[in-house]
């Protein structure tokens, strides 16, 4: 028998015997023309992943600058409103120790203040808190009774921010008013705290304090470029400011701060400075005195990273899919031309293989006709004896059948026939298979062919499985010389598809087993049957075409086909041909 390449190596089943599955042609690659395509597929392939993590990579990494900017300006909000919160409480506890002097207790009796002794007290006081410029004694309907060190626009009169003076007498504690433009034109804010006596205010003390202490506290903060950080009062006047123009002190903060400290303690919202510069801005409220820090960064440096990030993921995007696509165009383009090289090589090689196979189809051709011939003189010499012209007439029609499959195969071969695979059912076709194959065998062969009644329609080439049938019979005649059993047993199966099956087929096919009981096949023969032109007969005696027939109509039906065999003792070939939906069609 004869065969193609794969397994390279068949493996004995469990009883001995060698089995291989035939698989596809054996086809040699040729070298490309250039060494070029494959590596710049495989920069191509290494590049394109490392071009897309570097994108996103950098895009996280631009996103992740934005975050670590807006945490930056919470922790600068954070710590000032610390400090700010410390300085307006250490203020307002030492004007509280100011209330608490004796000086001041001869007002609970409506006796006036020893204004010498008070003066003097303030002096010292001032002289440890010089942002404090007056000290003003009031009494509860906002008279001012005493201005230390000077009198307040020359003058006594009322004072200037009732509102802060009015809570401190309503609630009995400390406020902090709004900070507004004094006598001298100069911006200050009063800190204001209720002189109690007997458990009853009889009068407030105000300190008037001017904001540079702010001030200085907001630029001892070194700001970024650009970035705008400022100390809005309860009234949503600026009291301190750095960057940005310097001369806003007292004018009324923007709307978008006012509203976000009205909605929350605390956060970030979009602004805009009283520059007109859009800014994302960081803020927190003193929950005791209802001031409140805010530090605003300009929007263009605040989305810079992002657009940075989109504009990186764009040119990565770009990049990589210019990259794809050449890769995809250069990798089509590869395939394209293994394909026309395969084709050449394998049209090269069909060229050398009809050269090659010309002498031992001539050798065929000339012993079959030497059969003919043989047998026609025979029948010239004796034309009146019947038997021996009917026993010469069947050597000739078994020659010219010979002949003919020789020929069919040799027609294939040259022009790639394409199979017209039809639906049928072998049960149609058994009497003509029957004959088929005792006419090939010959009678020293004992032939069989069982054919359930269930058996499932198949789609295949009747003609072309009548010649592989053939081929089977006639290399199984050969393998036979002494005469025995040839056997086509056909039945069912369902085939899984699993993993180290010998098919490799998954659905439903008939599987046609053709046995026979000769000499069996060597396993280092066993994986080359299929191929074409090898043969283990003697020269002349077979072109090495028959079972690569049998292969080619199992591959273009859509089936395969394995041999088992054992030396000494047989070889079966199985034909898998797959299952038709309807068996209505040619018998």
């Amino acid at each position: 028998m004869l065969g193609v390449p794969e397994p390279d190596h068949p493996l004995p089943a469990a009883d001995g015997r060698a089995t291989v599955q035939a698989p596809p042609l054996r086809k040699t690659r040729l070298p490309l023309k250039s060494h070029h395509r494959p590596l710049v597929l495989l920069v191509l392939a290494a590049l394109l992943p490392l071009v897309v993590l570097s994108a996103v990579l950098g895009g996280a990494w631009l996103r992740e600058q934005q975050s670590a900017m807006e945490a930056n300006a919470i922790a600068r909000v954070d710590r000032l409103s610390a400090l700010v919160d410390r300085e307006l409480s250490a203020q307002m506890d030492a004007l509280k120790a100011v209330a608490a002097s004796p000086l001041l207790d001869g007002l609970a009796a409506d006796r006036e203040v020893d204004a010498v002794a008070f003066f003097e007290y303030a002096e010292r006081v001032q002289g440890a808190l010089p942002l404090w410029t007056t000290i003003v004694l009031s009494d509860v309907e906002g008279n001012r009774l005493l201005d230390a060190p000077l009198l307040v626009g020359g003058v006594r009169g009322r004072v200037l921010d009732m509102d802060s003076h009015r809570r401190v007498v309503e609630t009995g504690k400390p406020v902090v008013g709004t900070i507004l433009r004094g006598p001298r034109g100069a911006y200050a804010f009063p800190i204001r705290v209720p002189v109690t006596r007997n458990g009853a205010p009889v009068a407030v003390l105000s300190a008037v304090v001017m904001p540079e202490g702010f001030q200085s506290l907001l630029f001892g903060n070194s700001l970024p470029p650009g970035w705008i950080a400022a100390v809005i009062d309860a009234e949503g006047r600026l009291v301190a400011r750095a960057g940005g123009e310097p001369d806003l002190i007292g004018r009324h903060a923007s709307e978008n701060a006012l509203r976000a400290r009205r909605t929350a303690g605390s956060g970030v919202y979009d602004g805009m400075s009283l520059e007109g510069t859009p800014t994302v801005v960081a803020f927190r409220t003193l929950p005791d005195y209802g001031w409140s820090v805010h530090f605003a960064i300009p929007q263009d440096a605040y989305r810079a990273p992002v657009s940075n990030a989109l504009w990186l993921a764009g040119v990565g995007g770009l990049v990589s899919v210019t990259m794809a696509g050449a890769f995809l165009w250069l990798l089509v383009r590869e395939l394209r031309l293994r394909r026309r090289q395969e084709a050449a090589r394998e049209e090269s090689l069909r060229l050398e293989a009809l050269g090659r196979m010309t002498g031992g189809v001539a050798h065929d051709i000339a012993n079959l006709l030497t059969v003919v011939m043989s047998g026609i003189a025979a029948i010239r010499s004796r034309p009146n004896d019947p038997e021996r012209i009917a026993r010469v007439l069947l050597e000739i029609e078994g020659a010219v059948a010979r002949g003919q499959a020789l020929m069919r195969q040799m027609a294939a071969f040259g022009r790639r026939s394409v199979y017209e695979p039809v639906p049928f059912r072998l049960q149609i076709r058994k009497a003509t298979l029957e004959a088929l194959l005792a006419r090939s065998a010959g009678s020293a062969v004992d032939t069989a062919l069982i054919v359930p009644d269930d058996l499932w329609p198949i789609i295949a080439d009747p003609d072309a499985m009548d010649v592989a049938l053939l081929n089977l019979a006639v290399n199984a005649r050969d393998a036979m010389p002494d005469g025995g059993t040839l056997t086509v047993m056909a039945e069912n199966r369902a085939l899984p598809g699993r993993r180290g099956d010998d098919t490799g087929l998954t659905g439903d096919f008939v599987a046609l087993a053709v046995r026979d009981t000769g000499t069996g096949i060597p396993p280092e023969q066993l994986r080359q049957i299929f191929e074409p032109f090898f043969t283990t007969k003697p020269d002349g005696k077979g072109t090495g075409l028959g079972l690569s027939q049998v292969f080619g109509f199992a591959r273009q039906s859509g089936g395969t086909v394995t041999v088992t065999s054992t030396v000494g003792a047989g070889t079966t070939v199985t034909l898998y041909l797959p299952r038709a939906a309807t068996g209505d069609g040619p018998g």
